[in-house]
């Protein structure tokens, strides 16, 4: 008579074999599914980007120029003011009517004073969906951290950021601005005003003006943060006029190599005038034609900043 069959089990080596291949196996995939995920973070962003591009030139074609960089950092947008010289919010806050944000743009319009100022406050803690890269984080709102108040506007704890920033130029310029809308008319912007990218303080800038070539000159683009701790370049909202919140730069000044500001990827460093992003290799832009260019770390830095300046004569 025949003896059953026993059922034989994995050894303690075999289950060791295989837990290690797995491991391996793990080890391999683990990079390609990080890979695919940062491209279509990277994607996404870019797509932000193009958005930003089609309603600068929906606004160029409305208003036949650029939207305003606002006055300075310490001033919001407000709805009565157009999108003009005039108006002390900035870039993206003129650009809200042509990113489905209307309705956060006009809000407070026609308002007495008192009014306006919370309405400013409110449109601040209102998300906006293309102001975010997925890289860095995700459409929300986020603690407002900035040492300045904003001074047409009721404080807002959570308020919207952006990681996108407007070319300014090769040259750092502006300061905090006028202390009221009345002492804006006589203040004296100097250096502010001569700025040579596409968005900055108080600018109207024609695409006519633009002579280097449209689709070789920066518009709009990721912006380099601190990646733990504080951050002069991201304490603000994404609503305020010129400063290092929304407008970065290309240099300092216009002294030399010395001067120049490369792109960067996020790190420990401050670097709040400089252009750069959450993405391992490269930033993004918006060209002054509304195309989109991804462009290294590495691109050449006299190349970086002839790329910010509108019409310096120096094709490339």
């Amino acid at each position: 008579m025949s003896s059953p069959n026993r059922l034989r089990g994995f050894t303690l080596v075999e289950l060791l074999v295989v837990i290690a291949i797995i491991g391996v196996l793990v080890a391999m995939l683990l990079p390609a599914v990080q890979a695919a995920r940062e491209a279509a973070r990277r994607s996404a962003c870019q797509s932000n980007l193009r958005q930003l591009g089609v309603a600068m030139q929906l606004h160029h074609d409305a208003h036949g120029r650029l939207p305003s960089g606002g006055w300075s950092f310490v001033w919001t947008g407000d709805p009565d003011r157009g999108s003009g010289r005039d108006q002390p919010g900035g870039w993206l806050y003129n650009l809200l009517p042509y990113v489905e944000a209307r309705e956060v743009h006009d809000l407070g319009a026609g308002a007495p004073e008192a009014d306006k100022r919370r309405a400013a406050g409110q449109a601040a803690a209102t998300a906006i969906a293309v102001a975010n890269c997925p890289s860095r984080r995700g459409v929300a709102l986020y603690p407002y951290t900035g040492t300045k108040p904003v001074l047409n506007a009721t404080p807002a704890e959570q308020v919207v950021k952006s990681d996108y920033a407007a070319n300014a130029g090769d040259s750092v310029t502006g300061d905090e601005g006028p202390a009221t809308v009345e002492a804006a008319g006589a203040y004296a912007w100097g250096a502010a005003l001569e700025a040579t990218g596409l968005l900055y303080t108080r600018s109207e800038v024609r695409i006519a003006q633009v002579t280097d070539g449209t689709s070789k000159t920066y518009a709009i683009g990721e912006k380099r943060c601190v990646t733990e701790g504080y951050d002069w370049g991201d304490d603000q909202h994404a609503l305020v006029g010129h400063g290092t919140d929304v407008a970065r730069f290309a240099a300092l000044d216009r002294s030399g190599p010395g001067s120049y500001l490369p792109p960067e990827p996020d790190g420990a460093e401050s670097l709040s005038r400089s252009f750069g992003s959450a993405h391992p290799s490269a930033c993004a832009f918006a060209m002054a034609d509304g195309s989109v260019q991804s462009v290294a770390y590495d691109i050449d830095p006299g190349l970086h900043v002839r790329n910010a300046n509108r019409n310096d004569g120096e094709l490339e």
